[in-house]
């Protein structure tokens, strides 16, 4: 079974996939983490975006996952690179080879074949995005798009940042959150757009624990 996660940026999105996949037993699919990893790969070989040997190393990398008591580990090419992609140089190239069309394309196909491979061995996977149910994933048993409100996703990241010591201004924010929203919908690749099957779930009023039984109880009705 495959569950794909959709919505804008300050949804949940990501920490309710977590979850989600660490109660039901599934294999979470970090995509952010990918993008890190193709980028870790790339400039240990000094490659730079723009580099015409771009699209020939794509075709060798190789990413997995593995959930431990510890948390989820990323290997790349067979070593575990958990920690070296949250690199603060990783987290600043890993947005500009994403932007490359053959990174995207070659993640993408990496994703399918992880999904169809847990899958095929009786597994479940939970993968979050802003395109997964209707590009990545088209014909997954369960679709899920978060919404909720911009001013309250702008609340939730202003507190983020808050626990994490940094002061933010909730206009600041909430500008920014309704910049990228037009951005990522109206993209020319993959823009973020609502699967016609898929089941909307505005999470404005709802606590972090009743977004997460929300989805296991659509998953357990899928099941």
């Amino acid at each position: 079974m495959i569950i794909a996660i959709d919505g804008p940026a300050g949804s949940g999105k990501s920490s309710t996939a977590k979850e989600v996949a660490r109660r039901v037993s599934a294999l979470y699919i970090d995509t952010g983490a990918m993008y890190r990893a193709v980028a870790l790969s790339c400039l240990r070989h000094d490659l730079t975006p723009e580099s015409d040997r771009l699209f020939e190393h794509l075709q060798r990398i190789n990413i997995e996952f593995e959930s431990s008591d510890t948390g989820l580990h990323v290997f790349l090419d067979g070593e575990d690179v958990s920690d070296a992609i949250r690199d603060s140089k990783i987290s600043e190239w890993s947005s500009r080879f994403s932007k490359m069309p053959a990174v995207r394309e070659r993640l993408v196909s990496i994703q399918r074949e992880l999904a169809k491979n847990e899958v095929n061995a009786g597994g479940k996977v939970v993968m979050e995005g802003r395109d997964i149910g209707t590009v990545v994933f088209p014909h997954a048993e369960l679709k899920v798009f978060l919404r909720a409100d911009p001013a309250i996703r702008a609340e939730r990241r202003v507190k983020q940042l808050q626990e994490k010591g940094t002061q933010a201004d909730v206009q600041t924010i909430l500008r920014e959150i309704i910049e990228r929203d037009t951005r990522d919908e109206s993209r020319e690749m993959s823009p973020l757009v609502k699967a016609a099957d898929a089941i909307e779930l505005d999470t404005s009023g709802l606590s972090f624990e009743e977004q997460v039984e929300n989805i296991i109880g659509l998953i357990q009705g899928n099941g």
